[in-house]
């Protein structure tokens, strides 16, 4: 998706938003194999410690978060065409707060993963 010089200022923040919102899916895309990644090795190296069994399971949690936080991002995808069809400030400022609430959303989603596998390697590192 381009900007040109011709978009209007919606145009362009649409665009934008869309661009990000694809980069998100991404990330969650590749969070999604990581953890399967961690979740092989950690199977492999240390499945029958005590310690590492809740952090296995903190892991499969967010697996499972994960999935479910693609699924509503990719809700929140297909219907973002519909901000490109507003004609007042009001429905326009609808998907900006929108799209800053699903921005929140993806910063707390990925805090809590890192968290997740600082404590996995600090686990594995013992």
């Amino acid at each position: 998706m381009e900007i040109y010089d011709h978009d209007s200022p919606e145009a362009i923040t649409y665009k934008n938003n869309s661009i990000e919102l694809e980069n998100w899916l991404e990330h969650f895309q590749y969070i999604h194999k990581e953890i399967s990644s961690l979740l092989d090795i950690g199977k492999t190296e240390r499945a029958n410690s005590s310690e590492f069994g809740p952090i296995l399971l903190n892991l499969q949690n967010k697996q499972e978060e994960n999935s479910a936080t693609i699924d509503d991002f990719n809700n929140y995808k297909n219907n973002l065409p519909k901000a490109a069809e507003c004609e007042d400030v009001s429905c326009d400022m609808f998907y900006v707060n929108e799209h800053e609430r699903y921005r929140k959303s993806y910063r707390a989603h990925l805090e809590s993963y890192r968290e997740i596998k600082e404590e996995y390697f600090r686990i594995l590192s013992k």
